[in-house]
């Protein structure tokens, strides 16, 4: 109910996808649900793509996933990926956003690039 709610009330949608199978699985759940709420709720509706997130570009498997997304899909995938990391559980462990106990991580600023090219 809440996810149909949200996408009622949206312009655009980005996914975020961890890049994994189980995940990619996922997303063809969300594509039908947001394909109902365009087609019922909401025809504005439109998928701005995925956001690859806990990436680690250093396996085959991830780079693998998200070459799927693109031709299973036909999809954007959005960039910079988010980068794998242990500072994304920190910073929730003490009521913060990444973005302001990690100024300067590399994540941090993939989601700052990420957010500029959306606008």
């Amino acid at each position: 109910m809440l996810t149909v709610g949200a996408l009622s009330a949206s312009q655009k949608v980005v996914i975020p996808l961890q890049a994994e199978t189980l995940s990619h699985r996922g997303v063809l759940q969300l594509l039908d649900t947001v394909h109902d709420v365009k087609q019922f709720i909401n025809s504005e509706l439109e998928v701005a793509g995925v956001l690859p997130t806990m990436f680690d570009g250093r396996t085959n498997h991830a780079r693998a996933v998200l070459a799927s997304i693109e031709e299973q899909f036909e999809l954007p995938v959005l960039s910079p990926p988010i980068p794998k990391s242990i500072r994304f559980a920190e910073a929730p462990a003490i009521g913060r956003s990444i973005l302001s106990v990690h100024k300067n991580h590399k994540g941090a600023d993939a989601y700052r690039e990420v957010a500029k090219s959306l606008l």
